[in-house]
C-alpha cells in the first residue's frame, strides 16, 4: 500500500499542537524530594519571616536616637545592661543610654531599633561601651516580616521549584508541598538493524545509541524514563510494545519507523489502537522532519527519527514542551540554554522554508568568538559531541553568510570539562577583550563567563 506524502506543519505550529495535552494531576511530595518539581497551588505565607527584629551583625542593640551625633572624636557613651544570648528573647526594654550585647541573628530587646557593629564601638568596662559611629533606625536589622508577610502570596501555582524556593518553603515551616505528577516516559527503540549495546552487531547492524541519549534527555528535562525495549520493524511487535508502553508511562516515545518507508510502522502502530489520532506527521526542521506527534486516548504518543542526531533535535525542540505542560508549566517551549554571542566562521547555506539547526564548536579568532559549523549528517553521534552547541537558521532565510552575527546555544556542559583549558582560557580572554557576553537562560547579561 501507497503511504501519502507527509503533512509538514511549521515548529510553531507543532509547538500549539502541545498546549493541546492537560497537565498531570497533583500530588503531595516531601520537601525533600520536591526540587525542579512544579507547584499545583499557590503558596501563601502563615506567618511573618523573621517572627522578631533581628540583628545581622555582632555589636549592640541600641536605640538609634542615642547615637546621632557619634563620632571617633566625640563618642556616645552607653550602660550596658545586659547581653542577648542567641535563641533568646531579653525581657529588657531599653532606656536612653542603654544598650545590649547582641550575636548576629539574635532577637532585638524591646525599644531598641539599631545594631551598632562591634567594629564601631569600644569596650571601656564590662558595663560601659563608647559607640563611634551613629546609626539610622533600622541599621544591620532585619525588621519583623521583611522576608515575607503572613497572608503574602509568595510563590504561583506553575512555578518550578528551585533550591531557593525549597529553603522558602522551609523557612515558612511546610514539610510537603502539592505539585504536579513528574511524567513517566516510555522509551522504544524500532528497527530490525537495532542491537542492545552489549552485543556485538551483526553487518548491517548498530547498538542502541538512542535509548542512552534519550532516557538521559528525559532526565534533563525532569522526567523519568521508563525502557520498555527494541521492537523489530513488525507492526504486531511494534503495536504491542506501544501497549506496554502506555500502562507503565504517561508519555510513549518510539525513536525509529517514523519516516513513510514501507518497513515504517509507527503510524499504524498508533493508528490500531482506540481513540488514536495524528496530531502531526512531518515539522520543517532539519535534522528531525518525520517527527510524529499522536495522542492514544489522553496519552501523547511520540514517533522520533531513528537517527540519534535527529532524534536529540527533536526531544530538545518539541519532547521537553510536552514534559514541560505534563509537569504543569502553562507554556509550551523548549527548556531555555545559555547563549553566547559569536560569528559565523563560513557560510552555511539553508532552504528556505524550513528552519535548520546547527550544530557548531566555538574558537578564539582574532580576539573574536568564532562559531565554527560541524560537519557530520544526521545518523553521526559524534558530530554531538565535537560540538559546543547550534545556532538556529529561520525558515525565512536561505542560509547566513561568513562573518554574521550569531546567537549559538551552548548544550548543557559547555563549562563542564569537555573544553580544553587552553580554549577556556582564550575565550574568557576574548570576552574580557571584546565585550562579548555571555547569557543565562533568563537572557541576563553577566559580563566575562
Amino acid at each position: 500500500m501507497q503511504k501519502p506524502f507527509l503533512q509538514v506543519l511549521s515548529p510553531d505550529e507543532t509547538r500549539n499542537l502541545i498546549t493541546e495535552f492537560p497537565e498531570l494531576p497533583a500530588e503531595t511530595s516531601s520537601l525533600e524530594d520536591s526540587l525542579f518539581r512544579v507547584l499545583a497551588e499557590p503558596v501563601t505565607a502563615r506567618e511573618d519571616s523573621p517572627r522578631f527584629d533581628r540583628s545581622t551583625m555582632d555589636g549592640f542593640a541600641v536605640r538609634s536616637v542615642d547615637t546621632f551625633g557619634a563620632t571617633e572624636s566625640a563618642p556616645a557613651l552607653f550602660h550596658i545592661v545586659g547581653e542577648i544570648a542567641m535563641g533568646e528573647v531579653h525581657d529588657t526594654v531599653l532606656k536612653k543610654g542603654q544598650a545590649v550585647r547582641i550575636w548576629t541573628g539574635g532577637a532585638l530587646p524591646a525599644a531598641a531599633d539599631s545594631v551598632v557593629m562591634v567594629e564601631h564601638a569600644e569596650e571601656v568596662d564590662r558595663n560601659t561601651v563608647e559607640v563611634l559611629r551613629a546609626v539610622a533606625p533600622f541599621d544591620n536589622v532585619v525588621r519583623r516580616g521583611e522576608d515575607f508577610k503572613e497572608g503574602e502570596t509568595l510563590l504561583e501555582a506553575g512555578h518550578r521549584l528551585r533550591p531557593q524556593d525549597l529553603g522558602l518553603l522551609a523557612a515558612m515551616g511546610r514539610r510537603t508541598v502539592r505539585v504536579f505528577k513528574k511524567p513517566a516516559v516510555a522509551i522504544i527503540s524500532s528497527g530490525d538493524e537495532i542491537v542492545p549495546i552489549d552485543q556485538e552487531p551483526p553487518p548491517g547492524c548498530v547498538r542502541d545509541v538512542n535509548r542512552y541519549t534519550l532516557s538521559a534527555m528525559v532526565r534533563e528535562a525532569h522526567a523519568e524514563p521508563v525502557w520498555i525495549g527494541i521492537a523489530t520493524d513488525d507492526l504486531k511487535t511494534l503495536t504491542s510494545l506501544i501497549q506496554k508502553a502506555m500502562q507503565a508511562a504517561d508519555m510513549v516515545i518510539v525513536s525509529g519507523g517514523s519516516s513513510m518507508g514501507a518497513r515504517d510502522h509507527v503510524i499504524e502502530a498508533i493508528q490500531s489502537h482506540t481513540n488514536a489520532k495524528i496530531l502531526v506527521h512531518g515539522v520543517s526542521v532539519s535534522p528531525g522532519k518525520p517527527l510524529i506527534l499522536a495522542k492514544i486516548g489522553s496519552i501523547p504518543v511520540l514517533g522520533l527519527p531513528g537517527h540519534p542526531v535527529s532524534a536529540m533535535v527533536c526531544f530538545e525542540q518539541f519532547v521537553t514542551c510536552l514534559c514541560r505542560r505534563l509537569e504543569g508549566e502553562e507554556v509550551a517551549q523548549p527548556f531555555l540554554r545559555p547563549t553566547v554571542q559569536s560569528f559565523l566562521s563560513r557560510n552555511v547555506p539553508s532552504k528556505e522554508g524550513r528552519t535548520d539547526f546547527v550544530r557548531v564548536r566555538l574558537q578564539s579568532m582574532d580576539g573574536k568568538i568564532a562559531a565554527i559549523p560541524v560537519p557530520g549528517k544526521s545518523g553521526v553521534i559524534s558530530a554531538m559531541v565535537r560540538a559546543h552547541g547550534y545556532i538556529v537558521i529561520g525558515a525565512d532565510c536561505e542560509g547566513a553568510y561568513k562573518g554574521d552575527s550569531v546567537i549559538v546555544s551552548l548544550f548543557a556542559d559547555w563549562m563542564g570539562g569537555n573544553l580544553e583549558k587552553e580554549y577556556l582560557s582564550r575565550y574568557e580572554a576574548a570576552c574580557r577583550g571584546t565585550g562579548h557576553i555571555f547569557e543565562t537562560p533568563q537572557q541576563e547579561k553577566i559580563s566575562g563567563i
